[in-house]
C-alpha cells in the first residue's frame, strides 16, 4: 500500500534524512514543511494520508498544527516525531488529535512502522507512554490546564510579550491575557512568574529550544 506523507519539520537534517528512508521503503513524500504554518496550509492542499509532525516548530507549535489539521482535514492523520516524551506533551496532543507519537532516537524502520500502522487505521502510542499520559492528567493538581493554556505558558516561559505570544499562536494578545488568567487561578498564583516557576517544577513546560 503506497502511503503518501507530508514532513512537517524544521531541522533540515532530519526532514532530509527521514526523507530519503522513507522514500527507499516506498513511501510517497508529497511535500515538506519547515513550520507549522506551512504544515497546515500544505496538508490542506496536499490532503496527504498522514503529516509526520514535528512538536516546537517555528511561527506555529506542532500540537497547533495537529488540532487545525484535524479539525479542517479530518481524512488526514497526524504521526509526532519529536525528543520529548514528557506526558504533558503526549496529553496535549491526544487532545490535539495525533495518532501517533515517535522519539527522535528512535530507529527509522521504527518511524516506518507507525506510519504504516496509521495507515491501516491503528493509532501509534507506547502503552507506557499513554499510562503515563494518563497518570499526569489524573494527578494534575485542581483544575488541568488545557493544551492551549500550556502553549501559551510555554512561550511565556520564554519572555514573549502578550502581543508577541498572540501573533505566534494566531490569536489576540486580549485572549492571551485572558488565558494568563485562567493559568493564574487554576495554579494558585498571581504573577507570570510565579506561573512560569511552578509549571516547570511540576513538569508542566519544558525550557529548551530545540523540537
Amino acid at each position: 500500500m503506497s502511503v503518501r506523507v507530508l514532513l512537517a519539520e524544521d531541522h533540515n537534517l532530519v526532514r532530509q534524512g527521514a526523507k530519503l528512508y522513507l522514500e527507499s521503503r516506498g513511501v510517497t513524500i508529497v511535500g515538506e514543511a519547515a513550520n507549522g504554518r506551512d504544515a497546515v496550509a500544505m496538508a490542506r492542499d496536499l490532503q496527504p494520508d498522514i503529516v509526520v509532525m514535528d512538536i516546537r516548530m517555528p511561527e506555529l507549535t506542532g500540537i497547533e498544527a495537529t488540532r487545525r489539521i484535524r479539525h479542517d482535514c479530518p481524512d488526514v492523520r497526524v504521526l509526532i516525531l519529536s525528543a520529548y516524551d514528557e506526558p504533558q506533551y503526549v496529553s496535549a496532543l491526544l487532545d490535539a488529535g495525533a495518532d501517533g507519537f515517535v522519539l527522535k532516537h528512535a530507529e527509522l524502520p521504527d518511524l516506518y512502522a507507525a506510519i504504516q500502522d496509521i495507515a491501516t487505521g491503528r493509532q501509534a502510542f507506547d502503552r507506557a507512554m499513554l499510562q503515563k499520559a494518563r497518570q499526569y492528567d489524573a494527578d494534575a493538581p485542581g483544575e488541568a490546564l488545557t493544551a492551549r493554556e500550556v502553549e501559551v505558558l510555554s512561550h511565556a516561559a520564554t519572555g514573549q510579550s502578550n502581543k508577541e505570544i498572540g501573533a505566534r499562536l494566531y490569536i489576540s494578545d486580549r485572549t492571551v491575557q485572558g488565558h494568563l488568567q485562567n493559568i493564574y487561578q487554576k495554579l494558585g498564583v498571581a504573577t507570570r512568574t510565579e506561573a512560569v516557576t511552578l509549571a516547570i517544577q511540576r513538569g508542566l513546560i519544558a525550557i529548551d529550544s530545540e523540537g
